[in-house]
């Protein structure tokens, strides 16, 4: 995103270089322990040339049989780190498994979108190991569907919690004696959109460190004479992880992308961590919370912010994109929004408006202002739209996608070059995820945080987990853009604000938005669902964002819209006098209660 790129070769070499030494460990597949014909597949179907770092790490450990959890940065193989071993494991079995024999291993996923990802990277990988087959279950999909593939036999299933634990209660043909591996993929994003309880379920019913898998005829399967083995994946550690890891996981060995440890490793290298009493992991005596964590983040990420007053916010966002996408037709770029209210908005708006940034003339004619691909993602989308999208940017060469956090987890679109955050997400351990779309896999990749001026508290709770970022230069954007052919002289302008660019194409957007009726009433409730969103930060967060520093005026025009839409308004107003007559009638009980005393 830099805007005048003067890089040598020989830097761009060296800095190549330096990344992949970061990722990638020296080496190969094969000396971890794995089949030759899994490694060929590894390479031909994946185009893993050598292991990274973290399935260095994690591989030989999940062969040896031990529980595993594994902290490591997004974009670092995480996915082939389990898949390879229970692979490797599933094929040596001698005489070879079949479907018959039911469900030997299982991998929960948070998200549709990821569990289709998982699912096609079995797909590659299984090319030349047939007999073992891998199936998904999740919701949206027809049950009774999944029910029948059940019944047939999945040796590697992929699912979603809820319709796991429908199917286990209710699928009476879903065999699952022979189970030998639990895997929780992204298991922070799995507890934080509030599957607990059905993973406690499902524990329940599965045995949460059952020791052996045994049959009907309570034999154990050819494959679990070793121990049931439980794996665990989290790039951050909070207190529901540590409790997910504590009921699952037995003895486990902790693996991480930690600069100290040296590439090739046995799983004897790694030190197996401990609980305390208060349920949080210990290792090497420090322990590891949300709050104390240091977030891991690829080194090869530029992380930077954008300091953006309220009225201007959609001007920037357009003036960015537009840079990035003249700049280099062919990229991938992600922008995140609070609500799917917002994404449908901006991507009207986006797919729709046009401009002339020269004067008026009779031969003139309006084009679009992005000429990009443009694709949206959110979870109020159905299930075979969502599914559309998700595949049309993973395979698209150069597209723009607008989506809320259903795409900030696990999911691995190749070359995604950007990643612009317009509404800084919820929770500080989300942004570790929306960057992690990005710089995946030793590639370069950028980063950009849109905040208001009343925002920038948010940067120093990122700096508490080492993550710091440097401001990204707008004045010097905005001066790149000529208005009817003339360039300008930035020393005349004192405020973004008052930028001539930005006056502008403001006016131009309010007058697109003002003459639809459609766009005017998506920017309406956009505008509605972007406030409630921004009253809803919870803990520190909600000293930061807070509503009545806002001036709803330039809210709205942040949504193309000319006045703030009076709805909006009234509600906020209910809710103002909601609180301060739940909060009067607390003080009178308070003081009758003192007055009985």
């Amino acid at each position: 995103m830099e805007l005048n790129p003067n890089k040598k070769k020989k830097q761009k070499t060296e800095n190549s270089s330096t990344g992949n030494s970061e990722v990638f460990a020296s080496c190969s597949f094969e000396s971890l322990g794995l089949h030759t014909t899994l490694c060929d597949q590894l390479k031909e179907r994946l185009g893993f040339e050598a292991p990274t770092l973290v399935q260095a790490q994690a591989i030989p450990v999940i062969l040896s049989g031990r529980h595993v959890l594994v902290n490591a940065a997004t974009g670092t193989g995480k996915t082939v780190a389990y898949l390879a071993p229970v692979i490797h494991q599933l094929q040596k079995c001698d005489p070879r498994i079949q479907r018959s024999d039911g469900t030997f291993a299982l991998v929960l996923v948070p998200t549709h979108e990821l569990c289709m990802q998982v699912y096609e990277i079995l797909q590659k990988l299984l090319r030349r190991f047939h007999w073992i087959v891998p199936g998904y279950i999740m919701g949206g999909e027809s049950r009774n569907k999944e029910k029948s593939r059940l019944r047939k036999g999945i040796s590697i299933l992929v699912a979603t919690p809820g319709r796991l634990l429908d199917h286990l209660k209710n699928t009476s043909s879903f065999s699952h004696t022979n189970l030998c591996w639990i895997i929780f993929d992204e298991a922070d994003r799995i507890l934080e959109l509030g599957y607990g309880k059905e993973i406690e379920d499902i524990l329940n019913i599965l045995g949460s460190k059952q020791q052996k898998s045994v049959g009907k005829d309570n034999t154990t399967s050819q494959i679990s004479e070793v121990q049931r083995q439980n794996v665990l994946l989290s790039a951050t550690l909070n207190e529901k992880v540590n409790h997910l890891a504590e009921i699952s996981l037995d003895n486990p060995v902790m693996v991480g992308l930690d600069k100290k440890i040296e590439l090739q490793l046995t799983h004897q290298d790694v030190k197996p961590m401990e609980f305390n009493g208060n349920d949080i992991l210990e290792k090497d005596g420090k322990l590891l919370s949300s709050s104390t964590e240091e977030y891991k983040l690829p080194t090869q990420l530029l992380q930077r912010y954008i300091k953006v007053p309220c009225g201007s916010r959609l001007v920037v966002l357009l003036a960015i994109l537009k840079h990035l996408f003249e700049k280099e037709a062919y990229q991938k770029v992600v922008v995140f929004f609070s609500t799917c209210d917002a994404v449908d908005f901006h991507y009207s708006l986006v797919s729709g408006f046009q401009w002339l940034s020269r004067q008026h003339s009779d031969t003139d004619v309006k084009q679009l202002f992005l000429k990009c691909n443009t694709l949206r993602l959110h979870g109020n989308m159905n299930h075979e739209d969502r599914r559309t999208t998700f595949h049309a940017f993973k395979t698209e060469k150069s597209a723009l996608l607008l989506s809320t956090d259903v795409a900030a987890r696990g999911l691995d679109f190749p070359k995604v070059r950007c990643i612009i955050q317009y509404d800084p997400p919820g929770e500080a351990t989300e942004y570790v995820h929306r960057v992690g779309r990005t710089a995946r896999i030793g590639e370069k990749g950028d980063s950009l945080l849109f905040l208001q001026p009343i925002e920038t508290d948010y940067l120093p709770g990122l700096e508490k987990h080492g993550v710091t970022l440097t401001e990204y230069p707008l004045q010097k954007l905005l001066d790149s853009f000529p208005l009817f052919g003339i360039r300008y002289h930035p020393k005349n302008f004192v405020s973004v604000d008052t930028h001539p660019w930005v006056v502008s194409l403001q006016k131009a957007l309010e007058s697109f938005t003002s003459s639809e009726l459609k766009m005017k009433k998506m920017a309406q409730n956009a505008f509605c669902s972007w406030v409630r969103a921004y009253t809803a930060h919870r803990g520190e967060l909600k000293g930061i964002f807070m509503v009545k520093k806002l001036h709803l005026g330039h809210v709205a025009r942040s949504f193309a819209l000319k006045e703030q839409p009076s709805l909006v308004n009234k509600s906020l107003q209910k809710q103002t006098k909601k609180r301060m007559r739940d909060q009067k009638q607390k003080n009178v009980s308070k003081k009758r209660e003192v007055g009985k005393r």
